[in-house]
């Protein structure tokens, strides 16, 4: 007894909960006011269901009752005894059994159809793209939204029909038509004939399927790239058609067998088949691709080639790029005194690295955190300006009440946003930080966000800091607990005995769940993709959430697949697929919840499909609010899938297999958590030559986009874009000249321009030789080293590149991060350009070093009253009787031990001593040594180069360049020139020595 009823109690508890469960994703659905979203969907899949399960039970009955009108009235002599024991315990009931088993196996076959509920809905509302296929000369849409349903039906039915004929051949064993005995079973005529449809049924849904085969060779990767090649068009699709006739002509000869009954035809058939589809289907088109394919590709593949390429464009939104061609040229003090603005939009702050240190500075109290920080732009100070922002969410791991109540009743929300310009910091390198007010500051829902809340309860919620009274909750979010009916399902649902026992809450409070902002959307629309990076907006006293919705598809004919290999892990892009678009952008309330849709691209067919299956869910992007459309982003995910597939295709078909004029995403410089080293860093293994040349780039990390307020080449005023560079392309990623740059406008008028701005020979140096030039200058390296000598480890920020006037500089942040900590400072600015790098506190000063004679503030170091004293940057003190080698700029340089009166040729020579004594201590991998000799020799031959000016002014070095700018450089860590006639100066910057502070 006691067994049983703790049987039927668990019973109870599982069902409860079950139908708990849905009751509550009800009142979801209607607390955002989607209940047709619900029962849309609730509806198409007991649709589904119903019927995959009716066709399956309907053709296995039909089958059974067949099978027991085929079997003998009575069983012979020797009949298994256990199949005369199964009879005579059902007895009467044996077509009951056999139905219930039929509608039984139907239900478990119909499980599966109910998650192709998606499929359906696309073939019921498929759409045309007014573009064909060039292959079969079907529109796009039949393979988007047709072929997926179709394929499953025939999979699905061949598969059921397999298992039918297995439960008609149990049937026709316990029914006694088929006798098992030695040495083979006895079948009786009657059961031979019903195996024979059946067989010939199965035969006619695979020669169904191998025609809707031929369809799926468009999205094949075999070959150099995706789709239907000269293999699949030439031998593989031949050998499916003739399979499909072998398929047929084996359904023939099996119906055969009803009039002649001999099955030895149909059987050797069979078997040929098998064989026919092992050599068809894999053996031929192997040995085509070998023996005639692989020796003339060229010339194969070149129609399929360009097939691809043209879909690939269309498919990942890269047809109609702006390719704008320009020269980089020189750049003077005069530009740089004009072109103020394009300094001043250069971001200090990466989003990155800050974040810990907004949290800390304006994290507020326990249970409010920072957990990301996003790039916008807001007008401040009558000026468009690149702002990092950030919402305090809370964070119920640290709130000071952990109870039940504390959890869930009185710490309910996050608090506003803080804001501080990119491109500015205070005197102790901190952001300057701006909090917006608000009307309405709590976030109720967020990026993080997890759990629930109930509201206007008998307990106060804990209000924002500087905030007044908000009295209670006026939003509609949440279900409003009204009844003893909804506390149950929600107590029930959650297992929390609090939510229906607590006397705290009232009818009118209601309860917030779903508080991750990405949940809610992806709870409302799953069949979109949606981006991993939310960012806050504010709007009219409001916080709302921008996330950037995705149509995809992996069925696109001949389009490559889009390389998701940089993405986030919690990207909606981190999957298979050819065709994107971003064509919705749906905002989440903080405060309410509401979820609103809007089709930003309502031309896009795969919206189009799911504007038909949920008639009223997308809004027309003409009733967003102006305000929100100045901040929508181009979104960076598809920035980088877009990024990396026009590396390669934007190539003309006929260059594509040949690779001449490729690019590659630029290599990236060393990454915002990795310490800057003399010698630049090291990229990582790469493929095989082959593969390289057409799978991607190499494995090397890539430039990272990165949001900025770009003022283009050519362009009047700067704007709110997405940039990343390119280099050529090599296998073995050794070019890493600066070939394209691409930007992706986020400005209204422009929104979602894409333009490529190819550079004109000579090429200048590309992102990681710029991080090299940089890592490799002796005062910053000396620097470095002072920062890690004192406790602290120097993190690197956005490499930017910076057009002024013809030519561009190249301008980074340099952050300290103290040992134990995990709140960086801004301490220096590095600057290059020319070959050339330098540093400085602020950006003006960094450029002052490079273009003598710039003197204008940049407003980007401004002093916060209550600052505390002496935390600015510090400089290596220089202290009297001090033997560590040291190198000093200025119109001399002296190292220790070297006689200030050497000749320019004793001087030489001991820098040559040095640069072989550096190559000894880079081959040992002590990169310190190698450091320190190459910063010495280097000064040596600075002083002899300024030795010889001043001596024969009219005479140039032998081998130095005659502008004095171009300094040896180092890629990787191979070893530096040891020529002591090369010029150095961009390692030793004409400026007098900068103060030292401390």
């Amino acid at each position: 007894m006691l067994i049983t009823v703790a049987v039927v109690l668990v019973a109870l508890v599982l069902s409860g909960r079950f139908f708990a469960g849905f009751y509550v994703d009800y009142l979801w659905h209607l607390s955002v006011g989607r209940g047709d979203v619900f029962w849309g969907v609730l509806r198409i899949k007991l649709l589904m269901f119903v019927l995959f399960a009716g066709a399956f039970s309907a053709v296995a009955i039909l089958n059974l009752l067949i099978a027991d009108r085929l079997s003998p009235v009575t069983f012979s002599a020797n009949t298994n005894p256990a199949v005369q024991r199964f009879h005579e315990f059902f007895g009467k009931r044996m077509r009951l059994f056999r139905i219930v088993v039929a509608i039984v196996f139907g239900m478990l076959f119909a499980a599966p159809a109910i998650s192709h509920w998606q499929d359906w809905l696309m073939f019921r509302n498929s759409k045309s793209f007014g573009l064909s296929d060039p292959q079969f000369h079907h529109d796009i849409g039949f393979y988007l939204f047709k072929l997926p349903f179709i394929t499953f039906l025939l999979n699905w039915l061949f598969a059921a029909l397999v298992f039918i004929t297995l439960l008609t051949t149990a049937t026709h064993v316990l029914n006694g038509g088929i006798v098992i005995q030695p040495p083979r079973p006895k079948i009786r005529k009657a059961a031979k004939a019903h195996f024979a449809v059946l067989l010939a049924a199965l035969a006619l849904v695979k020669a169904a399927d191998y025609w809707v085969q031929r369809y799926e060779l468009t999205a094949e990767s075999r070959s150099i790239v995706r789709g239907a090649t000269y293999t699949e068009v030439h031998a593989h699709l031949p050998a499916i058609m003739l399979l499909g006739l072998v398929a047929v002509l084996v359904a023939g000869l099996f119906l055969s067998t009803l009039k002649t009954g001999s099955w030895r035809v149909p059987l050797v058939a069979s078997a040929l088949w098998a064989v026919m589809a092992l050599v068809g289907g894999l053996i031929y088109p192997a040995a085509i691709q070998a023996l005639v394919v692989n020796p003339n590709q060229r010339e194969r593949e070149a129609p399929y080639i360009e097939r691809n390429v043209l879909a690939t464009r269309h498919a990942l939104g890269i047809d109609n790029v702006q390719r704008v061609s320009v020269n980089i040229g020189d750049v003077t003090t005069p530009e740089v005194n004009a072109a103020t603005l394009p300094l001043q939009n250069v971001r200090l702050l990466n989003p990155v690295s800050m974040a810990t240190r907004f949290r800390t500075d304006e994290g507020l109290r326990a249970g409010l955190t920072i957990n990301n920080l996003d790039v916008d732009r807001y007008v401040i100070d009558g000026r468009m300006q690149q702002v990092v922002i950030g919402a305090r969410e809370l964070d119920l791991d640290s709130v000071a009440n952990k109870t039940w109540q504390g959890k869930h009743l009185i710490s309910t929300h996050g608090c506003g946003l803080v804001t501080a310009p990119a491109g500015q910091i205070d005197t102790t390198g901190r952001p300057v930080y701006q909090n917006i007010r608000l009307a309405r500051p709590e976030l109720y829902y967020s990026d993080v966000l997890d759990g629930y809340a109930i509201v206007n309860t008998s307990v106060k919620e804990e209000t924002c800091p500087d905030q007044t009274d908000p009295g209670p909750y006026s939003g509609v979010g949440g279900v409003k607990l009204d009844s003893t009916l909804k506390r149950l399902a929600f107590a029930l649902s959650y297992f929390d005995y609090n939510l229906f026992g607590s006397s705290a809450v009232k009818d009118d409070s209601r309860l917030i769940s779903t508080r991750r902002v990405q949940d809610r959307v992806r709870t409302l629309a799953p069949f979109l993709k949606f981006d991993g990076d939310p960012y806050p907006v504010q709007i009219d006293g409001r916080i709302l959430w921008v996330i950037d919705g995705y149509t995809t598809s992996n069925r696109y004919p001949y389009g490559q697949d889009g390389d998701s290999s940089q993405l986030r892990g919690d990207s909606g892009l981190n999957d298979t697929f050819n065709y994107v678009r971003n064509s919705v952008k749906a905002v989440v309330d903080a405060y309410d919840g509401s979820v609103t849709f809007y089709a930003f691209d309502p031309v896009d067919p795969v919206l189009k499909v799911w504007e038909s299956a949920f008639p009223g869910l997308f809004r027309p992007m003409s009733e967003m609010s102006p305000e929100l459309v100045g901040h929508l982003r181009y979104p960076e995910e598809l920035f980088r899938v877009q990024t990396s597939a026009y590396s390669k295709y934007q190539l003309a078909p006929e260059a594509f297999f040949d690779r001449i004029g490729a690019w590659s995403v630029s290599q990236a410089p060393p990454p915002q958590d990795q310490p800057i080293t003399s010698s630049g860093p090291t990229t990582t293994d790469k493929e095989t030559a082959q593969q390289q040349a057409f799978s991607g780039d190499s494995s090397s990390d890539r430039f990272v986009p990165y949001y900025s307020m770009f003022k283009a080449p050519g362009a009047a005023v700067p704007s709110f874009e997405l940039f990343r560079p390119f280099v050529k392309f090599s296998t073995d990623d050794s070019r890493r000249e600066l070939q394209a740059f691409m930007t992706a406008s986020s400005d209204p008028k422009t929104y979602g321009q894409l333009i490529a701005y190819t550079v004109n020979d000579p090429l200048p140096n590309g992102p990681l030789q710029i991080a090299n030039t940089m890592a490799q200058d002796p005062l910053i390296s000396q620097q470095v080293t002072f920062i890690d000598q004192h406790g602290s480890k120097v993190v690197l920020g956005d490499l930017q590149m910076v057009p002024i006037g013809g030519g561009i500089v190249w301008v980074r942040p340099l952050y300290s991060l103290p040992t134990g900590s995990d709140q960086p400072l801004v301490k220096f600015v590095l600057a290059s350009y020319g070959g050339r790098a330098t540093f400085g506190v602020s950006i003006g000063e960094a450029i002052g070093k490079l273009f003598p004679g710039f003197t204008q503030d940049l407003g980007d170091v401004v002093d916060v009253p209550g600052a505390p004293p002496g935390s600015g940057p510090e400089l290596p003190p220089t202290v009297p009787g001090d033997t560590t080698p040291s190198t000093t700029v200025g119109p001399t340089t002296t190292l220790p031990g070297s006689p200030s009166t050497s000749t320019p040729e004793e001087l030489l020579a001991s820098a040559n001593q040095l640069f072989g004594e550096a190559d000894d201590a880079l081959a040992a991998k002590d990169l310190t040594t190698y450091a320190t000799k190459v910063a010495q020799a280097r000064a040596l031959v600075k002083q002899a180069y300024d030795q010889m000016l001043s001596s024969t002014p009219s005479t140039s070095v032998p081998g130095s360049s005659s502008s004095g700018t171009s300094s040896p450089t180092t890629t990787g860590t191979s070893s530096t020139t040891t020529s002591a006639s090369v010029s150095t100066t961009s390692a030793a910057p004409t400026t007098t020595s900068p103060t030292v502070s401390g």
